[in-house]
């Protein structure tokens, strides 16, 4: 009886998301009235309480909200076609499709924005019946599992629809990722199955509808299998031909110069003196892997030749590459004419409001007390991030021990969250080595035998603890420590049980590829969708690191770092949508890699900030160009030979529009007191001024603070030597940031703050008296040195609080439930004159995790945050031709912007391509 009513609450859910997808506005009792009305019709087993579930189900899909991103368009060689002909257009595939994904729990407001978004890049693309010769380049960048390949589907369905008849999706560097690519292809555009389109077989003889294809049939020619990839050998490739054919032919391909040469070899052969004038669309998944050219223009890499020449096989072709990590696409040379730069649009893919991306796990909005847990250093004590292949590793570290256990766990909370199993994960990649990764694959399966044995031979008994084994010990505290408040601790003993014994471990390296490939090609459908079910641990290191989709991925134990900015973004397997499960999240990582993390995050937010003013000023990518920041260390944005024709400007520091703070800082006495006399200086000079502002939620802000008192402070106060903003300058004795303060706009007059903590009162005057901030996280980096945790100084909402509190509220405006602003976009709208926040920095003992140095009340570390008004785009461009500050810019920037010479970086050779 239970699959009935699930099966019949299933029916009305569907039914009722597509009767209301397209009512923008809908009251909750219309909601109800047409849920009863559509059960007491066709849902006859439903209770009322059946019937009160779907439309609670409803009611969530409804919050998830999607806008549609910014971008920037070439208008000289674009020409608007769509709004002509889609009121007369038919669109079977996309109808389809739009069904699918009601029938998935898509959000209704999802579903109409992506149709909007998908219109506005199929437009982009080109209008597949415009005559003549045209190529069109485009880019769309989204975020790391964030639903890229149901966007780009969804503007396949379309381009079908309006008349592209080449469709190639280059769906990844494996033969692995390209199966998962063709699977997706199948269910949610061509409809059928294609492991059942087998070698010397047609294709009208043994075909399985799926996805799409369940309801509805369409005639598609699909060219490539899970189980074969176009060779040139292949059989099938001569039974259809291309040429002037009506019904589409779609091929999923590896990102491969052979298999690309493969393809184009065939194409050009059936083609007018080898030229095909059949639209084609090239969709390239990961751009930013082994497209770019990373060689000379004399000597053009594999992959990036042979997509050119893909593309030059027809005479009417659009090029759209997808990417998370744009970095290395949008410094391709824009002058060479027939290579990849996204010449005529850049579109930003905008993620679903229930997607925890970079921003929620890393952002300047991310939640202190959320996921992640840095304590791995006994992880890296026996495998540190540069150990060498023949590194051994004998037993495991406590740390992964303690994040096996949470997996274990939140499996079960899950399992009784939802009544039943759901695919749940857990990655370990702490090397890079096939080696190493072996050795610790066979140290966890070994673990989770022992945690299977403790709950089988334990659970089943009293709750006592007493005589407990160390597993069943680790299993109850990692259940305090992550998830004491979600059910009673008795249900979980009593669901690892069940769940416990299904736990697989999986070794997924470029050893294990075939085999595992060869296994999952042999299991049926029925077997493959049993086996997904399984909790697994997937051990493993650049294989999983790009691409690989980890169903249900709850834990992740990721002791590993990256030279770039998109390599480390790529790594991150847990962005993506946790439905029903996302507190249950938890990620292991070094706090540098935090750092790392916090860092692509701000150049990730900058470059779609720049998408965002170029639209603005109706500019283009070859108009405007992209610049990103450099890291202030060693940490490169992309690979060097990916950005050989990006320009590292070194020069001053660019201070319009951006905070800098005193994250590093000197504790020999003499500095501690050097510091602690200039904000004593200070605070006695602003209170003599008069009273604090009363409209800001901190009430120690100073307004319209002369110039030179801050300028006094700064001289005297100074972070650690090593601090490339706020230790010894040219001189050896003000900070280097104290050189540009006047250069910053309306400089003649500052806002000073004192940021109140919750710790000890700290007095810096008779006048002011205000919190110590405790900051447990100083690592000690030197004899004489600590750097504060994440290279911030600032907590919570600090910057916020010392902002006028209205203006504050009405840049809130608008917001989504539970969003924060951005501190870019604080200082960007409400910071008029340069601010100055002072914070007295202390310890505390009376932590989880005690600090490595006492710091009292009596005698604090003074630290700084000071922010700058931004300027207009076109003020700020004149300034950097004489004060440019340390970025990596392509040569439409430099050339546009700067002025100056374009020098290239010297090419190196790259592992991965």
């Amino acid at each position: 009886m239970t699959s009935v009513v699930e099966a019949e609450k299933k029916k009305l859910l569907d039914l009722l998301n597509g009767l209301i997808l397209n009512e923008e506005a809908i009251t909750f009792e219309d909601l109800e009235a047409n849920a009863r009305g559509l059960a007491a019709i066709l849902a006859k087993s439903l209770t009322k309480a059946d019937v009160d579930d779907v439309v609670g189900r409803i009611t969530e899909m409804r919050r998830v909200v999607l806008d549609i991103g910014d971008g920037v368009v070439d208008n000289r060689t674009f020409e608007p076609w769509l709004a002509e002909r889609k009121p007369n257009a038919e669109l079977p595939r996309w109808d389809a499709y739009r069904q699918l994904l009601v029938n998935r729990e898509w959000g209704p407001n999802v579903i109409s924005k992506l149709d909007a978004q998908t219109d506005k890049i199929v437009e982009l693309m080109g209008d597949p019946l415009k005559g003549g010769e045209w190529s069109r380049r485009g880019l769309a960048i989204g975020e790391v599992q964030s639903g890229k390949t149901a966007t780009y589907v969804g503007i396949l369905n379309k381009a079908i629809d309006y008349g592209y008849k080449i469709i190639v999706v280059i769906g990844g560097h494996t033969e692995d990722l390209r199966r998962q690519t063709q699977r997706r292809i199948d269910t949610d555009l061509t409809g059928i199955d294609s492991s059942y389109i087998l070698e010397n077989v047609s294709e009208t003889s043994h075909r399985t509808r799926v996805g799409v294809g369940k309801n509805t049939s369409f005639g598609t020619h699909v060219r490539t299998t899970t189980r074969t990839d176009f060779g040139a050998a292949s059989q099938r490739a001569g039974v259809v031909a291309i040429a002037g054919e009506s019904t589409p032919n779609v091929f999923v391909i590896k990102k491969n110069a052979k298999v690309l040469s493969n393809l184009t070899t065939y194409l050009t052969s059936q083609g007018k003196n080898g030229r095909l004038s059949d639209p084609l669309v090239v969709i390239d998944d990961e751009a930013d892997w082994a497209s770019v050219n990373t060689k000379s223009e004399d000597n053009v890499a594999a992959v990036n030749k042979a997509i050119r020449r893909l593309l030059g096989s027809s005479r009417r072709n659009s090029y759209l590459g997808i990417t998370a990590t744009p970095f290395a696409n949008i410094l391709i040379d824009d002058e060479l004419e027939e290579d990849l730069f996204p010449r005529d649009y850049i579109q930003a893919l905008e993620s679903p409001s229930n997607y925890h991306g970079i921003e929620r796990f890393f952002g300047e909005t991310a939640n202190s007390g959320g996921p992640i847990r840095t304590e791995v250093n006994d992880c890296l004590a026996v495998l540190p991030f540069n150990h060498r292949r023949t590194a051994r590793l004998d037993e495991l570290p406590e740390s992964l021990l303690d994040a096996m256990a949470t997996f274990f766990v939140g499996t079960a909370i899950r399992r009784i969250r939802g009544g039943e199993a759901k695919p749940a994960s857990m990655m370990v990649n702490i090397s890079r080595f096939n080696d190493v990764q072996e050795q610790v694959a066979d140290l966890v399966a070994d673990a989770v035998d022992e945690f299977r044995r403790a709950i089988l031979s334990e659970f089943g008994l009293s709750g006592s603890t007493t005589g407990e084994s160390p597993e069943a010990t680790r299993l109850r505290e990692a259940f305090e420590r992550e998830y004491s408040t979600e059910v009673a601790w008795q249900s979980v003993r009593t669901e690892l049980l069940t769940s416990a014994p299904e736990v697989r471990v999986e070794l997924v390296n470029s050893r294990t590829m075939s085999a595992r490939n060869k296994r999952m090609n042999e299991l049926s459908r029925d077997e493959r969708t049993k086996e997904d079910l399984q909790p697994k641990i997937f051990v493993g290191g650049d294989v999983l690191a790009r691409g690989l989709t980890l169903d249900g991925l709850q834990v992740s134990y990721f002791v590993r770092r990256a030279g770039a900015a998109d390599t480390l973004l790529q790594m991150g397997r847990w962005f993506g949508y946790r439905p029903g499960y996302g507190d249950l999240v938890r990620v292991w990582m070094d706090p540098d890699v935090v750092d790392l993390f916090k860092y692509v995050a701000e150049v990730s937010e900058d470059l779609r900030s720049s998408l965002k003013q170029m639209n603005a000023l109706d500019m283009t990518p070859s108009q405007f160009g992209l610049k990103m920041q450099r890291h202030p260390e060693a940490f490169m944005i992309t690979a060097a030979n990916k950005r050989q024709h990006g320009v590292e400007v070194q020069g001053d520091v660019n201070i319009h529009g951006a905070r800098f703070e005193s994250h590093s800082l000197s504790i020999k006495p003499s500095d501690r007191k050097r510091n602690l006399d200039a904000a004593r200086a200070l605070a006695d000079e602003v209170t003599a001024i008069g009273a604090a502002a009363d409209d800001r939620e901190n009430k120690n802000v100073w307004v319209g603070v002369p110039a030179d008192l801050v300028h006094r402070f700064f001289m005297g106060f100074r972070g650690h030597d090593s601090d490339i903003y706020f230790g010894a300058g040219t001189t050896g004795r003000h900070a280097q940031l104290a050189a540009y303060l006047s250069d910053a706009q309306n400089s003649d007059e500052w806002d000073v703050g004192f940021v109140s903590g919750s710790s000890d009162v700290v007095t810096l005057s008779r006048s002011l008296e205000f919190k110590s901030s405790v900051r447990n996280r100083m690592e000690p980096r030197a004899p004489t040195q600590v750097a504060l945790g994440n290279r911030r100084v600032a907590a919570g909402n600090d910057l916020k609080n010392s902002l006028p509190r209205d203006l504050v509220t009405e840049l809130e405006v608008g917001l989504k439930e539970g969003e924060k602003l951005a501190e870019t976009a604080l200082i960007r709208n409400l910071v008029v004159r340069p601010l100055l926040l002072v914070f007295a920095l202390v310890t505390t003992p009376d932590s989880r995790k005690p600090p490595t140095l006492a710091i009292g009340s009596d005698d604090p570390l003074i630290a700084v945050l000071v922010a700058f008004p931004a300027l207009p785009l076109d003020v700020e461009a004149t300034i950097m031709q004489t004060k440019p500050t340390r970025f990596v810019a392509n040569k439409v920037f430099v050339r546009a912007n700067l002025g100056l010479p374009v020098t290239e970086e010297d090419n190196e050779d790259e592992d991965d391509q």
